[in-house]
């Protein structure tokens, strides 16, 4: 009598196992659903190191790999957008006087020598981590996944601006291509909230982590299309260089933004860049509607900076980059002040290094080539700002100098013996 159950149980499973070999469609769709859980199971991109994956090769992918070729940590990293990135690579043409290939010469040597004169005998290291259109969760994203054991500065540098915090074109961090790169180094989840402040972004994120090959996308387009751009590269020309030294040269629409560089098409000349280009009108677009209340959620990204940077025991320096008239105009009446003020407040409150270049008075419109990047001249301003900042606070000092090895490298001078000669003394020193 149980016969008749058992049957009835099993055939809906024969049923539809019948009609999924009778239709292609669901046929297809069950082999997708076994090959996403192993995928799901084995994660083989999840596995693989991101530095093996071929990648677009944009501003983020080439300063990841000069940080990572460094044999040691550098001892002082910058951090910011373009503002913060422009003018010192300008600069470090003019200081080394010979032309410098801003894709990949990542050393700000100028600052290096400004910290020996700040603290002397100390030998110090500073990469220039800074990209272009960076936000604050960029920053965030390079201290989390790059400053690891062995590569951990002492000092993280933070350039900031007003229209850093506050863009009308940066809807969320997972915009940012260099958030993008980075985040393949990490899990984000925790930053769910964060990264993708609106519902239909979770949504989406969620989709794409519940199905394999949709949340691995990149990886998996940048493993094809990486290689077939190795494979063809020897047939294909190299890109021309374009000298930043002159108008019709270096001002190529939006170039420095563009999806991929390469070594060589970005040189920095010793001469510097010699003319103004005034672009408030396409900034005024994109920060016509700026108010204090739109840049919470970087504050709360710069707030997980500092924390993170504590975490790590790196001391951070948070620095207001000055703007010139033009730009202070481009955003709305008292939002600059309001947002200055907010950002020193939370430097304030989290005891960490704060300047505001703003106030020194000592920017004007010849320290710049637009409505809001410096040249050479503004960046060595700024890095003199930054040197002197480091050597004269405490807590910034006392991380980039051990005492004991500063009193190594500066031995103090040899106490002469008035019982002694100077000849004994100098036999005594050549037997040690």
């Amino acid at each position: 009598m149980e016969t008749p159950y058992i049957l009835s149980v099993s055939s809906p499973f024969k049923k539809a196992a019948r009609a999924v070999s009778q239709s292609p469609i669901l046929m297809a769709m069950v082999v997708v659903l076994f090959v996403n859980v192993f995928l799901a199971l084995k994660d083989p991109f999840g596995r693989v190191d991101p530095n093996t994956i071929p990648s677009a090769k944009h501003w983020a992918y080439w300063t990841t790999q000069d940080f990572l070729k460094e044999k040691a940590a550098p001892d002082v990293v910058l951090l910011g957008s373009s503002i913060f990135m422009n003018p010192l690579w300008m600069l470090e043409a003019e200081h080394l006087n010979r032309t410098v290939d801003i894709v990949v010469e990542r050393r700000s040597h100028y600052l290096e020598d400004a910290l020996k004169k700040k603290l002397p005998g100390a030998r110090l290291s500073c990469f220039n981590y800074a990209l272009p259109g960076a936000m604050v969760s960029d920053d965030y994203m390079i201290i989390r996944t790059m400053f690891k054991e062995g590569k951990t500065p002492k000092v993280v540098v933070i350039g900031l601006t007003p229209l850093d915090m506050t863009d009308d074109d940066f809807y969320c961090a997972v915009s940012s291509t260099h958030y993008k790169y980075l985040a393949k180094f990490t899990r984000t989840r925790d930053l769910l909230d964060l990264a993708m402040p609106k519902p239909w972004q979770r949504t989406e994120y969620l989709a794409n982590e519940s199905v394999y090959l949709a949340g691995r996308k990149h990886d998996v387009q940048g493993a094809v299309i990486g290689s077939v751009r190795d494979n063809l590269s020897g047939y294909l020309g190299p890109l021309s260089a374009t000298p930043l030294s002159t108008k019709e040269k270096g001002d190529v629409k939006d170039a420095i933004y563009q999806d991929e560089v390469a070594p060589g098409i970005w040189l920095a000349q010793p001469v510097g860049i010699d003319y103004f280009n005034d672009n408030s009108n396409g900034f005024k677009k994109r920060y016509r509607f700026a108010t204090p209340d739109k840049c919470k959620i970087k504050m709360a990204w710069l707030k997980k900076c500092i924390d993170l940077c504590k975490e790590k025991n790196i001391e951070p320096l948070i620095v207001n980059v000055p703007l010139p008239d033009p730009a202070l105009k481009i955003l709305p009446a008292g939002v600059h002040e309001a947002l200055v003020k907010r950002v020193e407040e939370l430097a304030q409150t989290e005891k960490v290094a704060y300047i505001d270049l703003q106030k020194t008075g000592a920017f004007d419109i010849k320290d710049f080539t637009d409505s809001c990047h410096m040249d050479a001249s503004g960046g060595r301003k700024v890095m003199d700002f930054v040197a002197g900042e480091i050597g004269k606070d405490a807590r910034l000092s006392s991380a980039l100098i051990d005492p004991a090895n500063f009193a190594l490298t500066n031995p103090a001078p040899t106490k002469l013996d008035p019982t002694k000669s100077e000849s004994q003394i100098a036999g005594k020193r050549g037997a040690m």
